[in-house]
């Protein structure tokens, strides 16, 4: 596969939970309908049942829009704290254009691993689309050192990198 032509699949789109109230809102207005509409319905009991379940579904679904939304933020802290501590050692290696000595190279190597666990987690949709393009394109301006994409393709025969490539940006 050829990396300038890498598009990865689409991750998590994060979205305000504001469609949850629209769908309540709208459940609301049809129960009512019916509930006047058609006379079986016509008792308190079978209004409150259809309200507090269109409730209990609202609910539901917005807890698990806050769950989700928490576990993306704590993998998009934990990621970013990882990436600050490799962070000037990273660029160091980009400052200079030496052969690469092997604590470079390790630390190289710890960077796949965090992209590579990145793009596992933004494949499986906990990452929004706008943060893995973002973590993308840093990773492009590694791609770009020759030396970087060498140890890649050495690495990459490891089949450690969740089918993971690394852009040859």
């Amino acid at each position: 596969m050829n990396a300038l032509n890498f598009k990865p699949p689409k991750g998590m789109k994060l979205r305000h939970g504001h469609w949850l109230w629209l769908w309540f809102l709208l459940s609301v207005i049809i129960i009512l309908v019916l509930w006047d509409c058609i006379p079986h319905l016509h008792s308190v009991e079978i209004l409150v049942a259809l309200l507090t379940s269109a409730w209990g579904v609202f609910y539901f679904l917005n807890q698990q829009h806050l769950e989700k939304a928490r576990f993306f933020k704590e993998l998009v802290t934990e990621f970013n704290q990882r990436y600050d501590a490799q962070n000037n050692k990273l660029l160091t290696i980009l400052k200079t254009s030496e052969p690469l000595y092997e604590e470079q190279k390790q630390s190289l190597i710890d960077y796949f691993n965090l992209c590579a666990e990145e793009y596992l987690f933004y494949e499986a949709g906990y990452i929004d689309n706008r943060v893995w393009d973002s973590w993308y394109n840093g990773m492009k301006q590694f791609g770009r050192d020759h030396r970087v994409s060498e140890l890649w393709q050495q690495e990459i025969q490891t089949n450690s990198y969740y089918e993971f490539e690394f852009p040859n940006a």
